[in-house]
């Protein structure tokens, strides 16, 4: 396992408290595994959900847990209140590229729509070499399973590169295959993308 230049993991995963006990435990269990590995948790920072799990889950096992919120849900109280650091940006765009410029590597736990649209995010920076460390989708219990079908459909029509599914992303089915495969030695996701050299009209 790495730790590039002493980044964390971002950890992408839903902040509601209506979830089975099973997806908590998961969470929490990422947590204490990268504090284990001495790997900081990089996530929205908040005090709901899984969230919240990953993050006293890290806190518990001596590991550092740094939220990153935009200002106005800080002004809504919905921030960790034992988080190592705190870090306040203005809008959820800088949340997101804040959270990616922290951390070597991504981990996707299951969530709702704000977790899809940061892990659809960095997939894409992914692919654009915007980023370069390893995407990881927690799959537990099946989660993704069926947005994982999707996504191979979507290679398979033409509207992905057919590596994509294999270059671009992980899959993991529990919370100790995802934290190794995120601090697994990077791989180049090669695949390459150009601009037409004319509008396409």
């Amino acid at each position: 396992m790495h730790n590039i230049q002493n980044k964390g993991v971002a950890v992408y995963c839903a902040s509601s408290n209506n979830i089975a006990p099973e997806f908590i435990q998961q969470a929490r269990t990422v947590g204490k595994l990268l504090a284990h590995a001495g790997v900081p948790v990089v996530s929205g920072g908040g005090s709901a959900g899984l969230m919240a799990a990953v993050i006293e889950g890290a806190l518990e096992s001596g590991g550092q847990a740094i939220g990153v919120l935009p200002q106005f849900m800080v002004d809504k109280g919905w921030d960790h209140p034992k988080l190592t650091k705190r870090i306040i940006t203005q809008t959820m765009h800088q949340r997101k590229m804040q959270m990616a410029q922290l951390s070597c590597a991504a981990i996707a736990l299951p969530g709702g729509v704000g977790t899809l649209d940061e892990l659809f995010e960095i997939i894409t920076w992914r692919q654009l070499h915007l980023f370069d460390g390893n995407v990881v989708i927690c799959n537990t219990d099946g989660f993704y399973n069926r947005l994982l079908e999707h996504l191979q459909f979507t290679a398979e029509n033409g509207f992905m590169r057919p590596a994509a599914p294999q270059k671009l992303w992980q899959v993991a089915e529990n919370a100790a295959d995802a934290v190794t495969a995120a601090l697994s030695p990077a791989q180049d996701p090669g695949i390459q993308y150009h601009m037409p050299d004319k509008p396409i009209v």
